[in-house]
């Protein structure tokens, strides 16, 4: 039975968390936390997102992002992909840095958004973090809980919105929203999740949307760029993943041979020939 599908649909509040591969670090030094963030600072551009909240520990992060776009998927296997490239090359390691499927919860943006913040701001307490958990210097906290703050990677209004109309108050409403949920461990409950998106917004994936979904989730599979799988390279490695991502496109995206040409820069009967010679293998050439 395969896993169930992300629920996606524009303007969907998700709460993420990250771990590294059997528990193993994802960061080493503040170097790697430095890059973490400026690839999300990177990749929130890219797939037009919000980042309402984060925080980097040492085997795991958490993120609370909004998306405007359909595109949770599309953001991740593209963040996830770049920064495993990233501490792969500047620690001479090589593998999956991530373990498994990153896990995303839906968030009522009513009713648990604020929530959802706190729990991620919290987290250096749970870990074991000595001072005050809106000291720790790698998280969101200091753009909720200072009045001014030269943090532009997070967008804080939404939920500071709920605690007053001056930004002074809402800052220390907030601080005081922290220290509750420090007292009373009942509160650091993971926030309201929706198991249903709003109808009228409900999308699933056009062809093209999956496809792209594809190409990018057996790119990062297989430690290439997409732009590499897309090209006319014919080395072994580089077209037994080109074979297994048109295959995989033509038989779950739906694409006919012409679409499949334009994506991967072939002619429709190019396209034919490497769907038959996995179907058929004997014979089958690069």
């Amino acid at each position: 039975m395969g896993r169930p599908r992300r629920i996606q649909y524009p303007g969907a509040c998700y709460y993420i968390k990250l771990t590294g591969n059997n528990r193993q670090d994802l960061f080493r030094a503040n170097q790697d936390r430095r890059q973490f963030l400026s690839l999300l600072r990177h990749h929130k551009r890219r797939y037009e997102l919000k980042v309402h909240a984060y925080c980097l520990l040492s085997h795991d992060a958490h993120l609370l992002v909004e998306t405007r776009q359909a595109n949770l998927s599309l953001f991740m296997q593209a963040f996830n992909t770049t920064y495993t490239k990233y501490f792969n090359t500047r620690h001479n390691t090589a593998g999956h840095l991530f373990q498994g499927r990153y896990k995303a919860l839906l968030v009522d943006q009513e009713q648990g958004l604020a929530q959802a913040s706190r729990a991620i701001h919290l987290q250096p307490a749970k870990a074991g973090f000595k001072e005050k958990p809106w000291r720790y210097p790698w998280s969101s906290c200091p753009a909720y809980v200072e009045s001014e703050t030269g943090e532009s990677l997070v967008d804080s209004r939404p939920v500071l919105a709920r605690f007053a109309k001056i930004r002074i108050k809402q800052s220390v409403r907030y601080l005081k929203y922290l220290k509750e949920g420090l007292k009373s461990p009942s509160e650091l409950k993971l926030p309201a999740v929706k198991t249903v998106p709003p109808e009228p917004v409900v999308k699933r994936h056009s062809p093209a949307q999956e496809a792209q979904r594809l190409l990018a989730e057996i790119a990062a599979l297989g430690g290439m760029d997409e732009a590499r799988l897309q090209s006319r390279i014919q080395w072994r490695e580089v077209s037994a993943l080109r074979r297994q991502a048109v295959y995989r496109i033509w038989k779950e995206a739906g694409l006919g041979m012409t679409q499949l040409g334009r994506l991967f820069n072939r002619s429709p009967s190019a396209i034919s020939q490497l769907i038959r010679s996995v179907e058929s293998p004997v014979g089958r050439r690069p």
